[in-house]
């Protein structure tokens, strides 16, 4: 289980920077890197969704 808190972690600081990234990125009008970082959230939003969903079945089944 602590793996997946780690894991969690990582996968939060990686979405605050990429969204740092992105507000940027508008701000500063490269639009390219404004595209790239909203994708990277996006991958990393769905692999956040996949460890829930993970975590949620280790819990059901009684595994730590």
């Amino acid at each position: 289980m602590g793996k997946q808190i780690l894991y969690n972690i990582f996968l939060n600081i990686g979405i605050l920077v990429l969204a740092y990234c992105t507000i940027a990125s508008y701000n500063g009008k490269q639009y390219s890197i404004m595209a790239v970082s909203v994708l990277g959230i996006a991958a990393l939003i769905y692999l956040k969704i996949k460890l829930a969903k993970r975590v949620k079945e280790l819990i059901r089944n009684g595994k730590k």
